[in-house]
């Protein structure tokens, strides 16, 4: 098994914080490896998902007939299937407190994760924090500034503990998260750090791959079947318009997969438009033949839930308009 090729089976680059953790400490290993990009913003993700991944969760490592799921759990297993790649530092104590911040990130700052979840495209005004949050990011910054302060890493190179460890790996995504949100990061050792996971290749093979994704969600999320503007019949639009609270992308990401492939299997569905701005105000505008379909999807269940969570969950607020399409144009026809 151990000449079998690495899969590693990731949501969406743009979004998935947990994804990129042991994406990123492949490529800076320079070990081998395939991935498979399932996001989550596809009809079908559930299904796919859970056919990969028994968690029904993002980030999981295929290895032969063995398959690893969570962040820290894949980096522990590639450090062991690899350890002439020294990805823990060598040094017992270093490795101890490179173990304990890696634990520490994996478990905690559930409040910075909240109001600066990951969006690697976006950019966000500056903006104060909760008290929790603006706890978490100093707590983030006394670590970088501890870690950087030792003799060996200050030696060893731009990382946590001098070269690329799984300690930068588990930090990654906050850097995206920092700069998003334009968080300040004025100590200079934690703003070498950071700019120092920034400029890494990997990270920046990344976010191109991202932006791709971005592009390419935004095109998918054109109706298959939009209203036929020469037509003499009329259609009907729904105009949901939203404001997004900043939280777990993750949870939002699969929710709305969701909605998308059910909606679309919805007698008198007929197609969909959809953006969203980068400080969370969006609109979706959903088409159907009837009135009386758009009461038929209203009284689904599984929407009815979403609707519940959108309320308690993913929006600060929202509006709804049904209106009745009396014609159109298109360019290019």
């Amino acid at each position: 098994m151990s000449d079998a090729k690495l899969l590693l089976i990731l949501g969406n680059k743009n979004l998935s914080s947990w994804s990129l953790r042991p994406w990123v400490l492949l490529r800076q290993a320079g070990i081998a490896f395939d991935e498979r990009v399932l996001p989550f913003e596809t009809p079908g993700w559930r299904e796919a998902i859970l056919a990969l991944s028994p968690s029904g969760r993002v980030p999981a490592l295929q290895h032969g007939d063995v398959t690893v799921g969570d962040s820290l759990a894949i980096c522990e297993y590639v450090a062991e299937l690899f350890p002439d790649k020294q990805i823990w530092p060598e040094d017992r104590a270093a490795r101890a407190l490179a173990r304990s911040v890696s634990a520490e990130m994996h478990s905690g700052f559930a409040a910075m994760r909240r109001d600066l979840s990951m969006d690697v495209m976006a950019r966000f005004a500056r903006r104060p924090l909760s008290c929790e949050a603006e706890n978490d990011v100093t707590r983030v910054l006394a670590l970088w500034t501890q870690c950087r302060a030792r003799p060996a890493s200050q030696a060893g190179g731009p990382f946590l503990f001098g070269r690329f460890s799984i300690a930068d790996a588990m930090y990654a995504p906050v850097a995206f998260r920092f700069r998003t949100y334009d968080v300040e990061v004025t100590e200079p050792s934690a703003r070498a750090y950071l700019e120092a996971l920034l400029a890494l290749p990997a990270m920046q093979e990344w976010e191109s791959a991202a932006a791709a994704e971005v592009t390419a969600l935004a095109a998918a999320a054109k109706p298959e079947r939009a209203p036929d503007p020469t037509s003499a019949q009329a259609c009907f639009a729904v105009i949901f318009t939203s404001q997004r609270r900043a939280n777990d992308d993750d949870a939002y990401a699969a929710t709305a997969a969701a909605m998308a492939e059910l909606v679309a299997q919805q007698p008198g569905y007929l197609g969909m438009d959809s953006a969203r701005n980068p400080d969370g105000s969006g609109i979706t505008v959903c088409y159907w033949d009837s009135l009386e379909a758009i009461r038929r999807w209203d009284g689904v269940p599984a929407h009815a839930a979403s609707q519940d969570l959108g309320r308690t969950t993913f929006y600060e607020r929202y509006e709804v308009r049904v209106c009745t399409v009396e014609r159109g144009y298109k360019f290019p026809i």
